[in-house]
Order: C-alpha cells, then structure tokens, then sequence
C-alpha cells in the first residue's frame, strides 16, 4: 500500500483500474491541481498522452521534455509540434554534448559490443537523462508526475500499476499503462496525431532494448 493508500485508507489502484485513462487523468488533475507536471520522449506515440490531458483538463500543465542532445529530426519535430499546438514545453537539457562523452566514453551507447560495459553506459545515462530530470523536478516541485508509459513495451513495464509512489514523494501516474499498442494507434488513427516512426533513444542503447531507469530505477 503506498502513501496515498495510507493517508486516504483506500486502494486507488483498484479505483482507477476501472476508469478510462480520461476518468482517470481528470481524478489526478483534481487531487493535484497546480503541482501536476507531464512528460514526454517525443517518441513514437507521444502525441497521445498531451492529447489527452488536454481533453480531460482545461488546465495547461507542463510538459517536459529532457533534451539529451543525441535526438534526431524527427524527435525534435514531434517537440515542435507540441509548442505549435501550444502546450506549455519546459525542455531541460543535459550539460554534455555528443562529442564530449564520445571523448571520455567511446562507444559507450553501443550494447552489442562485447566489450560494452554496463556499468559506464549507466553512468552517462545518469548524466543526460537522470540529471536534467532531476533540474526540472527542482525547479517545478511537482507532487504528482504524468507519463505515457505503456505495459505492452518490455516485461519490467508490464508489471506496473497505474500509481506508483518513490522519489521524494512524487507520486507517478500511468493512465495508459494498460493500453495495447493496437489501442494507441487507433486512438493516433481517430484524432489525427502524428507519429514519430523515427524516434531513437540513445540511453535505451542500440538495440533499443536497454532501459534508461527513468521508469524502473529512477528515484526508487
């Protein structure tokens, strides 16, 4: 039972489990209104959860995004396209550039090495992604954290529920969390979003396997 259970003596993981991702962002934005902050990868179905909130809440909530400086293009046209649509984007970028950590770390993204090391690779992602994350948390003092997270992904993500509680008492929701892949893309088909086809995630390695620990380890 997490934090939230304690204090209200109910599961909101059972009562949310029975709602609509809708139902369900509506219910977060009233409990946390004004200290309520999403995020976003600008991947390949990121356009779903703003669009989302955005039809639950009149509210215009934060939207982050964590600028590793190693996207693509298509990455960072999806993040256009949120600031055209007039989402409010908050961008924290990392301190190091590509050429910086390819000096000090070479290959360190390349997991099908077989000198390829863990524990570096854990170390620089730490640095480009886990830092700048933890800037935004500093500089917004969220109590409540929005994500697109969907189970259908890996097995570590499969298992989650719709709430979680950890770092420094930030609670994470997950309104899609149960979603199937064909359930993002009809909802993509329906409301004419578009779709990053083209997005790749330097901190999950070359196979687009390993997990950046933002929605496993991070804060735990």
């Amino acid at each position: 039972m997490n934090s939230l259970d304690k204090i209200y003596g109910v599961d909101f993981n059972a009562i949310l489990e029975n709602n609509s991702p809708l139902a369900r962002i509506e219910k977060v934005e009233r409990m946390y209104s004004g200290s309520l902050i999403m995020t976003t990868s600008g991947g390949k179905h990121s356009a779903v959860l703003p669009h989302l909130v955005r039809r639950a809440t009149p509210k215009d909530i934060p939207l982050v995004f964590i600028d590793t400086r190693h996207y693509t293009k298509p990455t960072y046209d999806m993040i256009a396209y949120f600031k055209a649509e007039g989402y409010d984007v908050r961008t924290y970028q990392s301190n190091y550039s590509q050429e910086e950590l390819e000096s000090q770390y070479p290959g360190w993204w390349n997991d099908t090495k077989r000198d390829f090391s863990q524990a570096i690779f854990d170390d620089v992602v730490r640095k480009i992604k886990h830092e700048p994350l933890e800037r935004a948390f500093t500089e917004l003092n969220p109590h409540a954290w929005l994500n697109g997270l969907t189970g259908f992904k890996t097995r570590a993500r499969k298992s989650k529920s719709i709430i979680e509680y950890n770092h420094a008492e930030i609670i994470k929701f997950h309104p899609i969390i149960n979603w199937e892949e064909e359930e993002i893309e009809e909802y993509i088909r329906w409301h004419s979003l578009p779709r990053n086809a083209h997005h790749f995630d330097v901190t999950k390695g070359v196979s687009q396997k390993n997990e950046c620990g933002i929605h496993t380890t991070f804060g735990e």
